[in-house]
């Protein structure tokens, strides 16, 4: 699996219940933003595991941004966001992937969260499966009255490098 596919499992794995148990550490749980945060994160793994383009830049911010662990892995905007989710749509099968969170922490303002959890991104890439440690941060905000995805970042370690 090349550093492409890798980093491609890595955002395919995002799962609002990982996101969702990160709020719930931090963020009281009658918190009124939490709902709409968490409905913001499922469209997005949704979209993810559809491979819906339009629903997946839907759930950024304009000038949202990610950056996965190599060096130039950094995308901004919606024209490098569609580049490099066309790419990462290719590193697992629509519909295969799955994210175990086994340590995660965030919080959550009125118009303003964070997260950062830890875990194992599972799939399969034409069939066969992969599992991948993965660590993963992220920014909402919330503008005119929705919230967006304002930056994400993904670090994992290939297989081979891992023991």
């Amino acid at each position: 699996m090349n550093r492409r596919n890798i980093f491609a499992a890595g955002v395919a794995g995002l799962s609002a219940a990982s996101i969702t148990s990160a709020n719930a550490q931090k963020v009281d749980p009658s918190n009124p933003e939490l709902e709409p945060v968490k409905a913001l994160l499922k469209a997005h793994h949704d979209a993810m595991a559809a491979r819906d383009m339009d629903g997946v830049l839907a759930t950024f911010t304009e000038d949202g941004a990610i950056m996965g662990t190599g060096p130039e892995e950094m995308w901004a905007g919606k024209a490098e966001l569609k580049n490099a989710f066309t790419n990462f749509f290719e590193g697992y099968d629509k519909g295969e992937q799955d994210f175990e969170s086994d340590y995660r922490i965030g919080a959550l303002s009125s118009d303003m969260g964070w997260m950062l959890t830890s875990g194992t991104v599972k799939g399969k890439l034409k069939g066969v499966d992969f599992a991948l440690p993965l660590n993963m941060s992220l920014t909402v905000s919330k503008k005119d009255g929705a919230w967006k995805i304002a930056a994400m970042h993904f670090s994992t370690v290939p297989p081979e490098e891992y023991a």
